[in-house]
């Protein structure tokens, strides 16, 4: 099942014990110093209001910033500092850290903070909900892919993918609660999921693909495909990012088989049977990065509920990606663990390349429980935990 799937489970176990009511809001940062290697760290303070999450994709944004986006998150008011006193629980949030000199500070966001009406950063139509995908910023604009959700049947895992859509943000420098936010639909339903990773103006000369001349003109969408996924990739003009739309749009490509990138109808809503799974096993979070030190691609990813993360390694985005290697073992799942229960699972490994010194992975992933007092009770669960080692290598 899908690592979503799973968490849809707390999600609705969530929604019957934190409805949303209001929130608490504040602008005070409290100062985080980074983790030295290797060691993993809390990293996110509790404060405005914000009292954890899960999700966490970054997106470097200059200045020494990055904007962070997280999935389902617990938020209270603006003094709380323990999911004991939530009183909202909202399907996205953001955050934007400043760095100078090894120190980090949060600045956290969410329409209706301090209010009655605590709601969701980006908001998807009718009852459907946004979770967050990758992201990127091109030429003065943030683009960030998103997972459109909305309920279907009943249980723990009624749950569905109604589509993907992309959030552009042209004025992502002004305060969050200015934003002006568009959306263009990626695909529908949940047979080919664009934007699970993302991947613009990275590889060897900023060249993803250099096998094509022209292959820094394209934006390039790791797509989830099946119930079990693999990575398949999907590519667009970067000259069409503000008129992308499907359908509508006809010049968006899939690889194949064969290696050649073909057109993909504009009315289609799977791949063609000759994509090529360029990853595979995946999952539906996960990031695909290019280290020009080591002149290799790393892909870092869960691996379902097991008690570990993984990664794979490749010389080129689009092949070759080697053998599956144990990237690291989450000590919330080991007993003997002070977080350890049997229901606690992890999951949403992710690397923050902008985080990186020389030689270094940065990386989160988030625990979580099937039974919800384990994270009510427990802080140090439910929020992305950091963790720098060494960068493998072959």
């Amino acid at each position: 099942m899908h690592i979503r799937e799973s968490i849809a489970l707390l999600t609705s176990l969530f929604a019957v014990f934190f409805p949303a009511a209001c929130g608490g809001g504040g602008s005070g940062t409290q100062p985080v110093t980074p983790p030295t290697q290797p060691q993993s760290s809390g990293y996110f303070p509790y404060q405005q209001g914000w009292l954890g999450a899960d999700g966490a994709y970054s997106i470097p944004i200059g200045t020494g910033q990055s904007l962070w986006i997280f999935a389902d998150t617990f938020v209270g008011p603006a003094t709380a500092a323990s999911r004991t006193q939530s009183n909202g629980f909202i399907h996205n949030s953001i955050a934007i850290s400043t760095c100078s000199s090894g120190n980090c500070s949060f600045q956290y966001y969410w329409p209706g903070m301090g209010t009655a009406n605590q709601s969701a950063v980006f908001t998807a139509p009718g009852t459907d909900w946004f979770w967050p995908m990758d992201g990127f910023t091109y030429n003065g604009t943030l683009y960030l892919a998103l997972m459109q959700m909305h309920a279907q049947g009943s249980g723990a895992f009624g749950f569905a993918y109604s589509g993907a859509q992309l959030a552009s943000i042209s004025n992502y420098t002004a305060p969050p609660s200015q934003w002006k936010i568009a959306y263009q639909q990626l695909n529908t339903g949940g047979n080919a999921v664009p934007g699970i990773s993302i991947v613009v103006n990275q590889g060897p000369n900023g060249n993803p693909d250099p096998s094509n001349p022209q292959g820094a003109n394209y934006a390039y969408f790791f797509t989830g495909v099946g119930t079990t996924p693999y990575l398949a990739l999907l590519r667009l003009p970067l000259a069409d990012l503000n008129n992308l739309a499907r359908p509508g749009n006809t010049d968006w490509q899939y690889l194949n088989t064969s290696g050649s990138w073909e057109s993909w109808s504009d009315t289609a809503t799977t791949l063609p049977a000759d994509n090529a799974p360029i990853v595979n096993p995946a999952a539906t979070e996960m990031t695909v990065r290019y280290h020009s030190s080591t002149n290799q691609w790393i892909a870092v990813y869960p691996s379902g509920l097991k008690d570990y993360a993984y990664y794979r390694l490749s010389a080129s985005m689009t092949g070759g990606w080697g053998s599956v290697e144990t990237l690291y073992t989450y000590p919330e799942m080991q007993p003997g663990n002070p977080n350890y229960t049997p229901n606690v699972f992890c999951y949403a490994a992710k690397e923050h390349v902008e985080f990186e010194t020389p030689g270094q992975i940065f990386f989160t992933y988030a625990c979580n429980s099937t039974v919800e007092s384990d994270v009510t009770n427990n802080m140090n669960l439910y929020h992305p935990v950091v963790v720098t080692q060494s960068l493998p290598s072959r």
